[in-house]
């Protein structure tokens, strides 16, 4: 269970209508309650009226003819004489003798007695008066039962009303659940799909066709910039060619060394633009089409000897040492797999290794055969004790460091390697940085 599913609309839904429940419960049980105990207390009242009114009317004065009471009734007999004074004929044992005459007829309740005082005129013309009472304990006792009773069933409805409005709310949020299922499943590749609604006719078809509308607009987006990237980078591929073109040309022919210097950082400069060009190529493609992988059997050591070749000279700036180690344990030197794209690859990972590797330090690179994969490892020194490795495989994110950069590179070779079904794992520990990457054979 979610440990804040006390915050979730489920839980909020079930109080409340839980609270409403008991508040209606509680007025409705006050009224029935009030009304069946007025109820039986009145037919209470009764009986013990029709007790006295038998007992009275078989009681005679002169002679005394005295009807006794049942067990637990207690009586008392009397008549009042002329001076008012009253004269007892009959009195049981007990709290009866304690208690006051009533001024009329009628309920009397006083020191744990319950009873009813009668008048019956006598034939002398003298009231024969009767007081009946009982203890009040069997009708306390019985209204403590009933209040018990009523409070339990309160009760127990209650849990019962919160199970239902439970189960009934996650019935009702069942819609919305399917609604978030469906948008959790929607992500930059999958921005086609869209929710499924029917025509309820309600806030959830609302909610659905509001979230699709959402999905469109982010689609269109995506796609107005990913023809934007596309564009742009085909439009800036011929300006770079031609211009890494006359660099080098102009190299050729010069022989100042401060001419020499300048143009070689021009040059520089210009793969790293034509690089960032490339990037934005595969971005749109990716976030269009998916990876395209045009295989073919490609010779991984030639790559990797040209590419730190082609870093030679950044390298040598930062006064940066090779140390390339092939396995002779090695059985193979090809993959089957897109050689543009595999050089992309080590591309980004031996330029990014030169750039956060601290001066007059070595690049490592070990390749080898493991268990049906093609290995290969880059090991560089890095200032910091460690880096957080996750972020780097999102795009747009950089290492630490004053360098510059688009934040793409690692990102872009983790899309390359898992389109190959191979992995790319990433380390930092102890002042050094390491990648692998792993690909079947």
């Amino acid at each position: 269970m979610n440990r804040y599913f006390y915050k979730g609309i489920r839980f909020k839904m079930s109080v409340l209508f839980s609270l409403i429940f008991m508040l209606i419960n509680l007025a409705f049980g006050r009224v029935i309650y009030q009304y069946f105990k007025n109820s039986y207390v009145e037919n209470y009242n009764k009986y013990l009226y029709s007790r006295g009114q038998a007992i009275i009317d078989k009681t005679e004065i002169n002679p005394d003819v005295i009807a006794l009471p049942d067990s637990g009734e207690s009586i008392r007999v009397f008549y009042h004489l002329n001076e008012g004074r009253p004269k007892i004929v009959f009195q049981s044992p007990g709290t009866i003798s304690q208690l006051n005459v009533p001024y009329r007829s009628g309920i009397t309740d006083s020191l744990g007695q319950y009873g009813i005082y009668l008048k019956k005129e006598n034939y002398d013309g003298r009231p024969v008066e009767l007081m009946l009472t009982v203890s009040d304990q069997s009708l306390k006792q019985r209204l403590a039962k009933f209040t018990r009773l009523t409070i339990g069933i309160t009760s127990i409805s209650l849990i019962i009303s919160s199970l239902l409005a439970f189960l009934a709310s996650g019935w009702l949020l069942k819609p919305i659940r399917s609604i978030a299922n469906q948008a959790r499943g929607i992500n930059t590749e999958r921005l086609g799909e869209r929710i499924k609604s029917s025509e309820t006719h309600d806030e959830l078809q609302q909610l659905s066709q509001t979230i699709n509308e959402m999905i469109a607009r982010i689609e269109n987006e995506q796609q107005a910039r990913n023809n934007f990237f596309a564009a742009a980078s085909h439009e800036l591929r011929t300006p770079l060619a031609n211009l890494r073109a006359q660099t080098e040309f102009e190299l050729m022919d010069r022989e100042s060394k401060s001419d020499r210097k300048l143009l070689s950082d021009q040059l520089t400069e210009i793969s790293r633009l034509q690089s960032i060009v490339e990037q934005f190529l595969l971005i749109s493609e990716f976030n269009s089409k998916g990876i395209t992988l045009i295989k073919s059997h490609v010779d991984i050591i030639e790559q990797l000897l040209k590419v730190f070749s082609r870093n030679q000279p950044e390298a040598d700036k930062r006064n940066i040492k090779y140390n390339i180690h092939f396995s002779e344990e090695m059985s193979t030197f090809e993959l089957y797999a897109d050689g543009s794209k595999m050089e992309l690859v080590w591309q980004n990972l031996i330029y990014n290794a030169i750039k956060y590797a601290t001066e007059n330090t070595i690049l490592v690179c070990k390749v080898k055969t493991y268990n049906g994969q093609f290995c290969v490892t880059f090991e560089n020194s890095i200032a910091r004790e460690s880096v957080e490795v996750y972020e780097l495989r999102t795009p747009f994110s950089k290492g630490s460091g004053n360098t510059s950069g688009s934040g793409l590179g690692l990102w872009i070779c983790n899309e390359i390697v898992q389109a190959h079904s191979g992995q790319m794992k990433l380390q930092s520990e102890k002042h050094c940085f390491f990648v692998t990457i792993s690909i079947p054979i």
